[in-house]
């Protein structure tokens, strides 16, 4: 296709980066020098120094063939302009980045489509998804959904006393508990195993596992977490993605507190946010944490404007006796340090924002877990042609060639999602989700059809 992306900040970059190892022709609209400069030198892409608003720059990006057009500023007035003007030029497929709330909550004067968009990327919706996604399944070092949160991946650290631990897969698929999960990948030491059915699940091993939203507390006793006790989280900003993730935590936990730096902001929350007790006060002051008992917090979640703060009200609430600290940073430099110490995750709303557009784009995109970005697998999403070997048969057939480094985490077939087993038989059109070792990649593709369709399949 051809993909027209306005703006080349973290979002477009990461976009135009993704989607041009697809094999995608893009074009990128950027009003910065330096960035044009940077994306310029870095990627084998068209540059246009100008603005998504403008209709000559959009001619000169080719607007007039573009099969596609991905506004993603975080200036919600350039993105909608830039969806309208696109729609003059009738380009099939319009996405925007919005932050203002009325486009997604049903407002009718406010309908995406009058301004011409056909999908509204929401940044708030990404983060709360995100921050919810990790108190749903506590102590996860990985957290992601998809198939419209139906289906969970995730990541535990394992331990000698979990009750998945010392046990090989086939004992797991016969127990109630684990008949619904399936295992993807195991990153032990720095191994990285793509399990079979006699793989023995070993305390420190770093599993990958799949399975649907109702087998959570099943999956959740597993690694050793009741689901059913009672939760508290502490929510810490000055921000209004703060107040949304406050009032998403009161309808899935038990006690929420919110502390606000800002007075009059304090005040507006707490006009918001009923039932949940609203402090005023700095998260980097020990006596305010006090105040909200944060020793013993299940959750400490920051979220104000500024990423220091967030930071440091993180490494002190765990110094305090938080059981996990989440911090909202806006950039992606030094999370591996703040992961390092102590803090037990960051969320970067922007590259969240960049996942949400290229699931918009590529349906069944996974993002590559951060324990998986740092080994050989790679995720890989395939669609099954009509003549493929993989076709027609059981996996538990075909899939003998690449047992052992790869395997088939889901299945895409009608919008409805399938965790498959040895015995589920693949049908033409399925988009089928596989993780597998670089060594596997050519032969897995070949399982998928010919050359030219498996170069055409998409990278998660």
């Amino acid at each position: 296709m051809k993909i027209i992306i306005i703006g080349a900040g973290l979002v477009g970059s990461s976009l135009a980066e993704h989607l041009l190892h697809q094999g995608h022709a893009i074009a990128v609209i950027e009003q910065n020098h330096l960035r044009c400069e940077q994306l310029g030198d870095k990627l084998d892409v068209l540059v246009v120094e100008g603005s998504g608003s403008n209709p000559e720059d959009l001619e000169n990006a080719g607007i007039e063939n573009a099969d596609m057009l991905v506004a993603s500023t975080p200036v919600d007035e350039v993105n909608l302009t830039a969806c309208m003007i696109a729609r003059q030029y009738e380009v099939p497929h319009r996405i925007a980045r919005i932050r203002n709330a009325d486009f997604i909550t049903g407002n009718n004067r406010m309908k995406a489509e009058h301004f011409g968009i056909t999908k509204v990327i929401y940044p708030e919706e990404n983060t709360l998804n995100a921050v919810l996604n990790l108190v749903e399944t506590p102590f996860a070092i990985d957290a992601q959904d998809f198939a419209h949160r139906s289906i969970l991946l995730r990541s535990y650290r394992i331990t000698g006393d979990m009750p998945i631990a010392h046990r090989n897969l086939m004992e797991l698929r016969n127990d109630p508990l684990g008949n619904n999960l399936l295992v993807v990948a195991i990153i032990r030491d720095e191994e990285v195993i793509i399990p079979r059915g006699d793989t023995v699940i070993e305390p420190g091993d770093k599993p990958l596992f799949i399975f649907p939203r109702d087998a959570r507390d099943k999956v959740l006793k597993l690694v050793g977490v009741d689901a059913g006790e009672k939760v508290k989280a502490i929510v810490f900003g000055d921000t209004h993605t703060a107040i949304n993730i406050a009032r998403a935590l009161q309808k899935e936990i038990d006690t929420v507190i919110y502390i606000d730096p800002d007075l009059e902001h304090g005040n507006l929350a707490a006009t918001k946010l009923h039932g949940i007790d609203v402090l005023h006060g700095s998260g980097e002051d020990v006596d305010v944490l006090k105040e909200a008992n944060v020793r013993f917090a299940d959750f400490f979640i920051a979220a104000s404007e500024h990423n220091d703060e967030n930071v440091m009200s993180c490494l002190l609430a765990k110094s305090e006796g938080a059981r996990e600290a989440i911090a909202i940073v806006n950039n992606d430099r030094h999370i591996d340090l703040f992961l390092s110490i102590g803090i037990n995750h960051i969320i970067n709303p922007r590259q969240l924002t960049a996942n949400g557009i290229l699931d918009a784009i590529l349906p069944g995109y996974v993002s590559a877990a951060l324990h998986i970005q740092k080994t050989d697998i790679d995720v890989l999403r395939l669609y099954v042609s009509a003549n493929a070997p993989v076709a027609h048969k059981p996996l538990k057939r075909s899939w003998k060639r690449v047992l052992g480094v790869s395997i088939v985490g889901a299945v895409l077939r009608d919008d409805a999602m399938i965790i498959p087993t040895g015995d589920t038989i693949l049908l033409p059109d399925d988009l089928v989700i596989v993780f597998t070792r670089a060594v596997g990649i050519r032969r897995v593709r070949k399982l998928f059809g010919s050359d030219e369709q498996a170069l055409a399949s998409s990278h998660a």
